[in-house]
């Protein structure tokens, strides 16, 4: 599998978080300059903002990479219980915070400035990045398990009342999962489902996509058609993923004995999104395309084909290069009383 879109995407990850820890640190470090009594405005601008500048660059480039090659690693620490990661990853953020402060004050602090070791300033620093680290931490470890944007758009209360949106469905099945279950066993099979969605995952984000939710043996992806992504990533990453599990197959058939294969259904329209429930709250989608897609899922066991797209997905977004349709004819779905017109892609 190309990991191209992959290493790109950790990339701007990278910069970003560098980017906000240079403009957070200047702004911290000309705040604390003027809280320590700097009355002198180049020196807030040298021992405040610069140090403060510098200081972020460290501190968000050391933890810009302990997130994404550590914790999120092949075998990083996001395997970890959740208190487990927490505690680690708040221990790493206030050495990351403390380090580069000392760091700071070692190559721009004011004359008389304590340095290293516990003073006025570390004290300060400490209790700042001790508060910085749990709630960012917190915040994304939440993020995590909600899904990618979704507690976003819970507490921008997007979706606080039901919106019509149209998106690009796309429900990737494991094949066989019961007869792979009964063969491995219930504990070994959630360890495969769990590999099996995570290996999903990376070229359904890598081109674009949304995890909305797993359901059984399956995961439903979603594209939106806002015009603000490329649709045909749909295509795309469903092609990736077929190429990752032909490379992985080696490595699934040693750990479990067997290698997992999948089926993908496409289909699109309209949607109604929004956010059900009291006691646990989740974004859910409703309506005809969510129903017709699982109806046509239903069908596509019946077929030998990989790829099915119905007519409304093909019209959605137009294939990636490489990648061709053939027609399958014309099918019944149970329930309804419209029949979908459905395409094999290769």
């Amino acid at each position: 599998m190309d990991l191209t879109h992959t290493r790109r995407r950790r990339l701007k990850l990278l910069h970003l978080f560098m980017l906000l820890g240079i403009l957070l640190g200047a702004a911290y470090g000309t705040a604390l300059g003027i809280i320590m009594g700097e009355d002198f405005l180049p020196h807030i601008l040298v021992h405040g903002t610069l140090r403060g500048a510098f200081t972020g660059l460290l501190v968000s480039s050391a933890i810009a990479y302990f997130e994404i090659y550590v914790v999120e690693g092949a075998n990083g620490l996001r395997r970890r219980p959740f208190w487990q990661l927490l505690a680690i990853k708040e221990v790493v953020y206030i050495g990351a915070i403390l380090g580069g402060d000392w760091l700071g004050s070692t190559f721009f602090g004011a004359p008389g400035d304590p340095g290293f070791g516990f003073n006025r300033i570390t004290a300060i620093t400490f209790f700042f990045s001790v508060g910085f680290a749990l709630l960012i931490n917190f915040t994304m470890e939440m993020s995590m398990l909600l899904g990618p944007g979704v507690l976003g758009n819970m507490l921008r209360g997007r979706y606080h009342r039901p919106r019509l949106e149209h998106r690009l469905m796309v429900f990737f099945d494991m094949r066989g999962s019961s007869a792979i279950a009964e063969k491995i066993g219930d504990m070994a099979f959630h360890s495969l489902l769990n590999r099996f969605f995570v290996d999903l995952t990376e070229p359904v984000l890598a081109w674009g996509g949304v995890v909305h939710k797993y359901v059984g043996d399956e995961m439903i992806v979603t594209w939106p058609l806002d015009g603000r992504r490329n649709p045909a990533g749909a295509y795309a990453a469903v092609r990736e993923a077929q190429q990752r599990f032909a490379q992985l197959s080696d490595r699934y058939r040693q750990d479990f004995g067997v290698a997992p294969d999948f089926r993908a259904v496409l289909h699109a329209g309209p949607v109604v999104a929004g956010e059900m429930g009291e006691v646990k709250r989740e974004i859910v989608l409703l309506g005809d395309t969510v129903n017709t897609t699982a109806k046509i899922e239903t069908v596509a066991k019946t077929l030998p084909n990989d790829i099915i797209a119905s007519a409304e997905a093909l019209a959605a977004a137009a294939l990636p290069d490489g990648m061709t349709s053939q027609g399958l004819g014309t099918f019944p779905l149970p329930g309804k009383s419209t029949p979908v017109v459905l395409y094999s892609i290769t």
